[in-house]
């Protein structure tokens, strides 16, 4: 029985440590090159306001830690406007962590993840028109594509083109500071003649533990505030093998968040925004893309 009790003990301490003591890389918008715990699952909603509150872009996550080091996340956008379509595209990817450099108040991961964004209720195109959703509720159409102007296919909420998604990860954590950087290259592949420009993307993120300042319990509550930083160079989108002229270009976003968490568990996140800097065509020509914000609730938990 006494050797039971320390067995369970002895794993609760392990489920607070891993969490709490590095729970500043638990970006908001930012893959850390970490993993969920075999057998332990995480589900997150997310919300996301954009164009001032006019439109609502959400999403609905399960992600899995089927290794120590290997974990499967999964996401799909939805709406909840009976007039729009409830599905948009659902990505899946797997992230390996296969390098870990452990010190006393320090440690460094990398991590490799690929996987596919899958298209959902993909609308198709009919002679020289195609009709997509950038968000539930806001719909752009597309005539005689050669000259007209063209978003990147990550501001869809649906689309017809499958993505295939690599990237690499980087994390160092040192006492209540985490930094992590990332790099990667995404192709497009269309199921019929328009194609979104491939893209390559970097991102910088910070976190920062504020509280506690001293861990004295598993009830402790977390408080965490980021700074995550997304750039992206989009090639430019083709329609039956051309380019199109107004399309692709580079654009810079900052996003400024807090999180706090509960028992280990549960985590309430909040994250505001701010686009810095595109040379986009319709951003330079038509007016900057508005800010934004993003609101999340995740709960984890064992099998």
């Amino acid at each position: 029985m006494k050797f039971k009790i320390s067995v369970i003990s002895l794993f609760l301490v392990c489920i607070f440590f891993n969490l709490n003591a590095f729970s500043q890389e638990l970006y908001i918008v930012t893959n850390a090159a970490a993993s969920l715990s075999k057998s332990r699952i995480e589900i997150r909603n997310n919300i996301r306001s954009l164009d001032n509150f006019r439109y609502y872009h959400n999403s609905f996550e399960v992600n899995y830690g089927i290794l120590g080091n290997l974990t499967l996340y999964n996401h799909i956008f939805y709406s909840t406007e009976t007039s729009k379509q409830f599905l948009g595209n659902f990505e899946t990817e797997l992230r390996y962590r296969f390098l870990d450099i452990d010190k006393k108040n320090s440690h460094f991961r990398m991590a490799l993840q690929s996987g596919a964004v899958i298209p959902v209720n993909s609308q198709p195109i009919v002679g020289d028109q195609v009709e997509y959703e950038l968000h539930p509720g806001h719909v752009v159409q597309f005539y005689n594509f050669v000259q007209d102007i063209t978003v990147p296919s990550i501001d869809f909420h649906t689309t017809d083109n499958f993505t295939f998604k690599n990237s690499l990860i980087g994390t160092y954590l040192v006492d209540k500071f985490a930094v992590t950087g990332e790099m990667g290259y995404n192709s497009n592949a269309p199921k019929s003649d328009f194609k979104f420009g491939n893209y390559f993307t970097w991102n910088l993120a910070l976190g920062l533990l504020l509280f506690p300042k001293v861990y004295e319990s598993y009830d402790d509550v977390n408080i965490n505030v980021y700074s995550e930083s997304k750039a992206y160079y989009f090639e430019k989108n083709k329609f039956l093998g051309e380019q199109i002229t107004n399309s692709g270009g580079f654009r810079l976003d900052t996003y400024l968040g807090v999180q706090a968490i509960f028992l280990s568990s549960i985590m309430a996140e909040l994250s505001y925004k701010i686009p810095v800097h595109s040379n986009e065509f319709a951003e330079v020509n038509y007016g900057t893309r508005t800010t934004g914000l993003l609101f999340s609730l995740r709960y984890l938990f064992f099998l």
